[in-house]
């Protein structure tokens, strides 16, 4: 699959339009991903930031898109303290994937720690603090977890 434009109109074109803006703000820049199998977009960020990649998802008919941090980690790990990483994320508020919507089934699995945000509402300041929250929740997880 590749890289695909959103139609400038659209929800996600507004949310990619507003998204590359302030990220390149904070000096990310925008890399080729594919859509997800499942529906909907995707887009990924490389910075120098709290982050060094952040993804981006949103449905394909919606107001709102899901601003996180990915990063591996040995699947009996995630299993064995699940609930210590809950509680250890309870105070960031954030959302927590477990193999990120690739569906894997071997020893590992990809975490992802994310917001969601609503696509009017991105402003720089916005997207500096969801960006700091979940870079941080996501250092925290990776602690919790041994990754």
């Amino acid at each position: 699959m590749t890289e695909s434009t959103p139609e400038p109109r659209s929800t996600e074109g507004l949310a990619v339009a507003a998204l590359d803006h302030h990220f390149g703000a904070l000096g990310y820049a925008a890399v080729p991903d594919p859509r997800p199998a499942g529906g909907g977009w995707r887009r990924l960020y490389m910075g120098p930031g709290p982050a060094s990649v952040v993804s981006v998802v949103g449905p394909a008919v919606g107001a709102w898109c899901s601003i996180g941090v990915e990063f591996p980690a040995r699947r009996a790990a995630a299993t064995d303290r699940m609930e210590s990483l809950v509680q250890a994320l309870a105070p960031y508020e954030v959302a927590i994937d477990l193999d990120a919507g690739d569906g894997r089934s071997g020893a590992d699995v990809a975490i992802r720690i994310a917001l969601r945000v609503f696509v009017e509402g991105l402003t720089g300041a916005v997207v500096r603090d969801v960006l700091d929250n979940v870079a941080e929740a996501g250092a925290v997880a990776k602690r919790v977890l041994g990754a």
